[in-house]
């Protein structure tokens, strides 16, 4: 909220914005740029700019009320198409019929609406409650903060997801991996980017920030990778397989035969004619994702594979060979095992099902 101005002086709006900014300083820069959306989402939503004296005594007057207003505004607000109307825009049902999806009171969200998902509103949701609890104990006026969950209940997250995370098939991971040209820096570069994502499930804000003296390797040669101020807020290290480290490897040296210092990205861009001129600026998120699906796409993986597919793959194929889950959840870094099963794609409870074996066929006598 830097950008924001406040205009005007009164006894406790004039502390609203000075309270979220340093509220806002404490977060990373990915997380401060959701946050400010939002609240300034919210203060349009009261009809009030954002940064000004008049949004401040806005949210300090914010009630329940508004917030259940606010929730029905999101629900009706245009989102992202599902996948699966993607292509032409509409949802179309078995029959051929076209559906037309729209999200009227009443109705339950099933991740074919043009709307905003229950995902984004319950994230928009938990953000403010969040802002709200802060702004409450700062002693601004505020004496409820409207947006708790036992007052005004937000959407539930896992309900009519838009875009669940694909898994790509086992057998498709190494000839995805192979597909850069290895003869070509660019291709030397694709190559490292994709065995990590795959080799050790990274997230795509780590790879990015990846340093080339952040790949190391232990006295008994297992390699592994420092990340910096992961999504858990801490430094951890992840080994990779020796498949991937081979690749890594090859990519610190010829980065380092060029000049390239222990504290300079590892993974950098290209530009110039046919992206072959290389540059000194890490590659930006948008290029990874960009990059990724390409490959996918190329080795037939299908349009919908993202880098988080990789991880999610990574997971799932631990986990297929047996891995326990607390080993899985460390590789994974997640907080929770919880966690590391919404990633399985194995999806035991289908595989499992006695359903399967229902039939309604006579018994042979």
């Amino acid at each position: 909220m830097s950008s924001l101005v406040l205009r005007g002086k009164s006894s406790n709006a004039d502390k609203v914005w000075l309270r979220i900014s340093a509220f806002l300083s404490l977060k990373s820069p990915a997380t401060r740029v959701t946050y400010s959306g939002i609240i300034a989402e919210w203060c349009r939503f009261l009809r009030a700019e954002p940064g000004t004296l008049e949004a401040a005594n806005a949210i300090i007057g914010a009630t329940d009320l508004h917030a259940i207003a606010y929730r029905k505004f999101l629900e009706r607000k245009p989102g992202e198409k599902p996948r699966m109307a993607r292509m032409g825009g509409r949802v179309s049902s078995e029959r051929g019929v076209t559906i037309e999806r729209a999200s009227g009171r009443g109705v339950k969200k099933d991740g074919l609406d043009a709307t905003q998902s229950n995902a984004t509103i319950h994230k928009k949701f938990a953000a403010l409650r969040r802002i709200y609890r802060m702004l409450v104990s700062s002693n601004l006026g505020i004496g409820e903060n409207p947006f708790e969950a036992d007052r005004v209940p937000p959407p539930p997250k896992d309900a009519g997801r838009k875009r669940p995370t694909q898994m790509i098939d086992f057998e498709l991971v190494m000839e995805i991996v192979s597909i850069p040209d290895h003869t070509t820096p660019k291709g030397r570069r694709d190559r490292a980017i994709l065995a990590i994502l795959f080799g050790g499930g990274l997230r795509r804000s780590e790879v990015v920030g990846l340093r080339i003296g952040d790949i190391k390797k232990t006295s008994s040669g297992t390699t592994f990778l420092y990340l910096r101020h992961t999504k858990a807020k801490k430094d951890a290290e992840q080994a990779i397989p020796r498949w991937a480290a081979e690749y890594l490897w090859e990519l610190v040296q010829e980065r380092k035969a060029h000049g390239a210092m222990d504290g300079d990205y590892l993974f950098v861009g290209f530009t110039g004619k046919g992206g072959q001129t290389i540059t000194t600026k890490p590659i930006s998120d948008t290029g990874l994702y960009l990059l990724f699906k390409q490959y996918c796409m190329a080795a037939g993986a299908g349009m919908h594979a993202t880098p988080h597919s990789a991880r999610a793959t990574a997971i799932t194929k631990l986990l297929a060979d047996g891995i326990p889950h607390r080993e899985v959840q460390e590789f994974s870094r997640h907080s929770s095992i919880q966690m590391v099963e919404w990633y399985d794609k194995r999806r035991f409870s289908v595989e499992e099902s006695p359903a399967k074996e229902l039939s309604y066929a006579p018994r042979k006598k």
